[in-house]
């Protein structure tokens, strides 16, 4: 038990000395009615960055999970916030349609309780993404599944929904979160901050979508996994918690 308190301690020490919780309160405050889209939101409570500001404040957004069994559970989760539009699809470049989507089956709770805690986290449109966990998940390859899911441009998602241009975009696709920051026209859309994922970025792509973010106005920080994107906020007066890591860096 002493253990478990410990380790609790050390849990709440952490998350304090990471920027981005910081920084997510800097923007909150100046933008209390914010609209948001999330993209990858899973279901809107495990590694959630949103949800306490999503609960806490007037937050108006769209909330997109393609995975049917997933998205049961974001229902569930947010039932009665109609602030909150919920999305069953994915966003993809290029142009509306169906596609190919890999994540891994559905799992009871006593498969999950000695399953990582990112067990479905990690539905991609690349299967080689998902592979890639095979290192923490010997028998992955039998649980994915490959289900044909509705995509959506990011013009088309807000269109669809009568959506203002975003003050907050959130990108987690496992790996394809470079494709979506590009096909993004940031001279029609200037949210005041995006974030997305890195991890799974090669190293010219990494540093290219970095790059692109700067050339497009926002100064950026990585902390993590993560890539923090601001135009108006200064992200100069912000130490990373943890130092910006890559898959690749891993595996080096």
């Amino acid at each position: 038990m002493i253990a478990g308190v410990r380790a609790k301690i050390r849990r709440r020490r952490h998350l304090r000395s990471l920027a981005l919780p910081r920084i997510l309160r800097e923007f909150a405050d100046a933008n209390p009615r914010a609209f948001f889209v999330e993209i990858g939101s899973n279901d809107g409570l495990q590694h959630d960055h949103l949800r306490p500001f999503i609960l806490d404040r007037e937050w108006r957004g769209l909330m997109v999970e393609p995975v049917p069994y997933i998205f049961a559970r974001l229902e569930r989760n947010y039932a009665g916030i109609d602030r909150v539009t919920l999305v069953n699809a994915a966003i993809a470049a290029g142009a509306d349609g169906e596609l190919p989507f890999f994540h891994l089956r559905d799992a009871s709770p006593e498969e999950r309780a000695a399953l990582p805690d990112w067990y479905d986290g990690i539905g991609s449109f690349s299967r080689e993404a998902v592979l890639s966990h095979a290192p923490h998940m010997p028998d992955i390859a039998e649980r994915i599944v490959e289900a044909r899911v509705p995509a959506y441009t990011f013009d088309s998602l807000l269109e669809r929904h009568g959506a203002p241009g975003p003050d907050l975009v959130v990108i987690d696709t496992e790996g394809y979160d470079a494709e979506i920051i590009a096909s993004i026209d940031f001279d029609r859309h200037r949210p005041e901050l995006l974030l997305y994922e890195h991890y799974h970025l090669d190293e010219p792509t990494r540093a290219g979508t970095r790059a692109a973010m700067s050339a497009a106005g926002y100064q950026t920080l990585e902390e993590g996994f993560d890539t923090i994107c601001a135009r108006s906020i200064d992200l100069s007066g912000f130490t990373p918690g943890v130092p910006g890591i890559a898959k690749y860096e891993e595996t080096a």
